[in-house]
């Protein structure tokens, strides 16, 4: 798979990173998936050996519970559009945005985490939220 590589799009600029996940055009959609699957595999596996690229190192940093309802989210076959960590809503906040609505975090969302629809079109239809001290972590879609 190719976790590592250039599917993974640094749009950040200094301090601020975002990694957003773009297949190359030639791409199937079974190999889109069979990468999706790779995402999955690499966040649900914290003793992964080698050099963490930087998407992974990035949504690692996710509270635990957030972090487990991205990875059902990613089992259930939704699909992450991108990574970031640019100073909102709050300094430190990880922001992951995904294809498609929510489908299993929605119904039983981990404890400490909150699901708010939305339906605006200028932001989301529906996030994912947990609050760590002053820090809220986000899952859009």
């Amino acid at each position: 798979m190719n976790t590592a590589g250039d599917c993974w799009i640094d749009q950040g600029q200094g301090e601020l990173r975002q990694y957003d996940f773009i297949a190359p055009g030639d791409w199937s959609r079974e190999r889109v998936a069979a990468e999706q699957a790779a995402i999955t595999a690499a966040l649900a596996d914290p003793d992964r050996s080698g050099p963490a690229p930087a998407w992974l190192t990035l949504a690692r940093r996710l509270p635990a519970s957030l972090q487990a309802a991205l990875i059902a989210e990613l089992r259930s076959g939704n699909q992450i559009a991108g990574i970031a960590s640019q100073g909102w809503p709050n300094e430190g906040s990880i922001v992951v945005t995904l294809r498609e609505r929510f489908t299993a975090a929605r119904q039983a969302p981990p404890a400490g985490v909150t699901w708010r629809e939305l339906n605006d079109p200028h932001y989301a239809r529906e996030e994912l939220s947990q609050q760590i001290d002053a820090v809220e972590f986000l899952i859009i879609a």
